[in-house]
């Protein structure tokens, strides 16, 4: 049975457009779902969203499994992408890799050095120990997928790296602004998370939708 769809002449810059605008809806706005919710709460009162807030905080690891339910619609749509066809596959090494890269000591980067840096600095390690637990992990289980060792190193390499400068970016950026986590500035946090979880996505998606249908052509195309 054929699982890979025929793509002589593959664009790459399609795939790359592709990924990143699936990446930033399946994956980097749920990733920041009760932030996202908390900054409605400034502009509309509704009974739903602050249930919904409330329920989150109170239920922290809900996020984590909200993200790897849309997970599911970026592995579909990065199949229709890359040309593979089990996309269900896919699927199930995103969730895995997300679930796996938030129990990893890498999520857990602000207990190491708490009470060691800055607030603003802690923060940052932090969020680069939760984006690269869950990128690393994702690209290793792709590697896995496609039983290609340098396809799992390539890709967990180059997704993190992407995703963890482009989230440094957002944060210096906000910082040159006055937005900093610790500071005045109301909910900055909020602000600066969503707005790196989103562009990190859109960076790593991109670098992890070329990797991924890349090796995809390179594991079907050459004989057994």
């Amino acid at each position: 049975m054929n699982i890979v769809e025929e793509q002589k002449h593959p664009s790459y810059f399609r795939i790359a457009w592709q990924s990143a605008l699936a990446a930033a809806l399946c994956l980097g706005l749920p990733a920041g779902l009760l932030l996202w919710l908390i900054l409605f709460q400034q502009f509309t009162h509704s009974t739903i969203i602050d249930q919904a807030v409330t329920y989150l905080q109170a239920h922290g690891l809900i996020s984590i499994f909200v993200l790897a339910a849309c997970s599911l619609m970026w592995s579909f749509l990065l199949g229709r992408i890359s040309g593979y066809r089990s996309w269900w596959k896919i699927g199930i090494a995103t969730a895995l890799g997300i679930i796996v890269g938030w129990f990893s000591p890498l999520s857990n980067l602000d207990g190491v050095f708490a009470d060691r840096f800055p607030i603003h600095t802690l923060y940052a390690v932090a969020m680069c120990g939760i984006v690269g637990g869950a990128t690393i992990c994702v690209g290793l289980a792709y590697g896995v997928l496609l039983r290609n060792l340098k396809a799992a190193l390539t890709m967990a390499f180059t997704t993190s790296l992407v995703s963890i400068l482009t989230l440094l970016l957002t944060i210096v950026l906000f910082d040159q602004f006055g937005i900093r986590v610790g500071g005045t500035v109301p909910l900055a946090m909020s602000k600066v998370t969503v707005t790196g979880l989103l562009a990190s996505a859109i960076t790593g998606g991109m670098v992890l939708g070329i990797g991924f249908a890349c090796f995809v052509r390179q594991r079907f195309s050459s004989p057994d």
